[in-house]
C-alpha cells in the first residue's frame, strides 16, 4: 500500500467527521475534462477520488452510470488514458488517494502485472475489481501489493458478518459497500442496520455507496457507515454539460458540509 494511503488510514481513528469518496468514469466526456474534475473535486473536499474505467456492460452500476461509461467508451478510454490523468494529477495534489475501478475482464484483457506495473508509476493507490469474488482475489492482491498498491474489497447487503470478518481481515485501505440504489423503504432500513454491524468488524473505513443524492442524504448514510461513496450524482451532474466543475464544487462542498456537521 502507498505511504499516501497508509498515512490516510493510520489518521482515520482520529476523524472526527465521516469520509467523502468521490467516483466519476474516466473520459467523461474526454480525459481532458475528468483530469479538472478532479481538481473540483478536491477542491469541494473530497477525501478520495474513485476512477472508474469505462467498460461495456457495467452490471455493478445503475443507469446514470452506464449511460456514462458509453459517453467515455465512445472517447476509445484505456487504461493508458487513465494513467495519464492521475500521474498529471500527481504533479499538484500530493495527498488524496486515488483508486481505479474496473471490471475484471479489462483487467484481464490488459494483463494484471502490466496493469498494476501502469497504475503504481502513475500515483494511484489502489484498485476496486467489481466483479471479483474475495475468493479469488489472492493473485490479483498479491501482484497489486508487489506494487505497493492495495487491492480495494467490496461487500453488500448478502455478506454475511462472518464473511465481512474474513474479508475485512485481509483488507487493505478501505472497504466499500455496494448497497442498495433506489431500494425501497424498508430494505434501506435494513441495509442501514447491517452497516451499523458490519463497521464494528473492521479498524479500516467502510464507506456506503447507497444513492446520495444531497447532504441530507450522504449525513443519513453516513451515520450507518464510516463515510460515503458518491458516483451516480456526480455524473448525472456531468451528464448536464453546462459549468460542470462549478456544479461538482458545489455539490461536493454541500456533502462536506453536512458530512463535518457529524463530527461537531
Amino acid at each position: 500500500m502507498t505511504e499516501r494511503f497508509e498515512a490516510y488510514v493510520d489518521a482515520f481513528p482520529r476523524r472526527t467527521s465521516p469520509l467523502l469518496m468521490t467516483g466519476i468514469v474516466a473520459g467523461d466526456p474526454h480525459l481532458g475534462a475528468t483530469r479538472a474534475f478532479m481538481t473540483a473535486l478536491v477542491d469541494g473536499g473530497a477525501d478520495v477520488l474513485e476512477l472508474v474505467l469505462p467498460f461495456s456492460d457495467p452490471t455493478f452500476h445503475g443507469a446514470v452510470m452506464r449511460r456514462a461509461c458509453q459517453r467515455a467508451l465512445n472517447e476509445h478510454v484505456r487504461w493508458e488514458g487513465v494513467a495519464e490523468v492521475v500521474s498529471d494529477f500527481r504533479k499538484t495534489e500530493e495527498d488524496v488517494p486515488v483508486v481505479v475501478t474496473s471490471y475484471l475482464n479489462r483487467v484481464l484483457h490488459l494483463g494484471l502485472e502490466r496493469c498494476a506495473e501502469l497504475l503504481s508509476s502513475a500515483g494511484a493507490d489502489g484498485l476496486m475489481v467489481m466483479d471479483l469474488p474475495a475468493s479469488e482475489a489472492q493473485e490479483i492482491k498479491d501482484v497489486l501489493e508487489a506494487q505497493g498498491l492495495a487491492l480495494i474489497q467490496s461487500v453488500g447487503p448478502s455478506t454475511t458478518v462472518e464473511r465481512f470478518q474474513e474479508i475485512a481481515g485481509h483488507a487493505r485501505g478501505l472497504l466499500v459497500w455496494t448497497g442498495h440504489c433506489g431500494a425501497e423503504a424498508e430494505d434501506a432500513a435494513e441495509h442501514g442496520d447491517r452497516l451499523k454491524v458490519l463497521r464494528k468488524h473492521t479498524r479500516i473505513p467502510l464507506v456506503a455507496s447507497m444513492g446520495v443524492e444531497s447532504g441530507e442524504d450522504a449525513a443519513e448514510v453516513a451515520q450507518k457507515a464510516n463515510g460515503v461513496l458518491v458516483g451516480s450524482s456526480l455524473a448525472w451532474l456531468i451528464e448536464g454539460g453546462a459549468d460542470v466543475e462549478d456544479r461538482l464544487r458545489g455539490f461536493v462542498a454541500e456533502l462536506r458540509l453536512h458530512l463535518d456537521r457529524l463530527g461537531d
